[in-house]
């Protein structure tokens, strides 16, 4: 009896402790791809937070004569790559760029929020995640975020 009580002891312990840590941690990026190869491996090294890989791919695309969404594609994966590596002025600027290009385009409207996260602009990165989810249809990314930013203000 005795190792039952205190096997749900520390099974509470546990779950509030990661309850708790839901609320430390940080944005998700949203990985893009596209039928094109180089865009389909920068996406790979997104899914592995393989970032000088991502960075690599998203300049050789931008530089091709590729499609316009593959550049999209491209500029939103380079966004979570700058984001995630500390540089928030180049993140937000490629998200920008794939906005030009995709007005509404939700995973870099929620990339963008994640470099805005991470830079402390925490209100302009909510409208961000709220305008990803007005162009997503639930995503678990911008979920997530939204979660993230409740969390946040609640605490």
């Amino acid at each position: 009896m005795r190792a039952l009580s205190a096997a749900v002891a520390m099974a509470a312990v546990f779950s509030s402790a990661g309850y708790a840590q839901s609320c430390d941690t940080a944005p998700e990026f949203a990985g893009h791809r596209t039928a094109n190869g180089v865009v389909r491996a920068q996406y790979n090294a997104v899914s592995r937070a393989e970032w000088a890989d991502v960075i690599h791919f998203g300049e050789e695309i931008l530089a091709s004569n590729g499609a316009p969404g593959h550049k999209v594609a491209a500029l939103t994966n380079l966004c979570a790559a700058y984001a995630a590596t500390g540089e928030y002025t180049m993140a937000i600027e490629a998200c920008d760029q794939a906005l030009e290009m995709r007005d509404g385009a939700w995973r870099a409207l929620n990339n963008r929020g994640a470099a805005l996260w991470l830079s402390g602009q925490h209100d302009a990165a909510m409208a961000s995640f709220q305008a990803a989810e007005a162009s997503s249809s639930g995503e678990d990314e911008v979920t997530a975020n939204l979660s993230l930013t409740q969390c946040v203000a609640a605490g």
